[in-house]
């Protein structure tokens, strides 16, 4: 997304509409990808009452490298912004899902250490591509590349968890726990005492 927001502007002057540069009104475009963030926002609300957080992740990660990859080949200005929509509706998406799972992946002791190691990688991608000389539209086509990696990644991820839940639910331990809980939260005594 940082990338995003620095090459976002020269991505849609460099495509090869008959539009002049001048005609373009910033502000307006701008407040479209704001209002495409929010509704990205509003769909996942919507989206994540009927499916898996992780499964989401895949499929959104997935529409962002593929629009990512549509603004890097797109000669038309049309079809580029339509693309930078589809992108922001991703943003908006991806900040409460990935808030929901790293709740369930990163344990609580730990967040604050872990999300600075996972700054670091992100800072350094970020300047690489604006020290570089990259052109605009190598700069989307290697973001559009890292989000098809974060996608693979984001499979290996779902799979790993949905294997540690199908073990968990099938350990005979869990479900003593699990009933032990739920006869603790029924007991009359602790509702009182609550």
């Amino acid at each position: 997304m940082y990338i995003f927001v620095f090459m976002w502007t020269p991505g849609l002057k460099g495509t090869s509409d008959s539009v002049s540069e001048a005609v373009l009104p910033f502000g307006l475009i701008f407040s479209t990808f704001m209002v495409c963030c929010m509704l990205g926002t509003s769909l996942f609300s919507i989206v994540s009452k009927k499916n898996s957080i992780q499964k989401i992740g895949i499929y959104l990660l997935g529409v962002a490298a593929a629009s990512m990859f549509t603004i890097s080949f797109s000669v038309s200005r049309f079809a580029t912004y339509v693309a930078m929509l589809l992108f922001e509706v991703c943003c908006g998406m991806y900040f409460p899902l990935m808030g929901t799972m790293k709740s369930k992946v990163v344990p609580e002791s730990q967040r604050a250490a872990i999300y600075n190691i996972y700054r670091i990688p992100m800072n350094l991608i970020v300047v690489t591509s604006l020290l570089t000389n990259f052109s605009v539209k190598s700069s989307f086509l290697i973001n559009a590349c890292m989000l098809s990696l974060a996608t693979l990644l984001q499979t290996r991820l779902c799979g790993i968890l949905d294997t540690q839940t199908s073990c968990l639910t099938e350990d005979p331990q869990y479900e003593a726990v699990i009933d032990a809980v739920v006869e603790y939260v029924s007991d009359e005594d602790t509702k009182n005492a609550i």
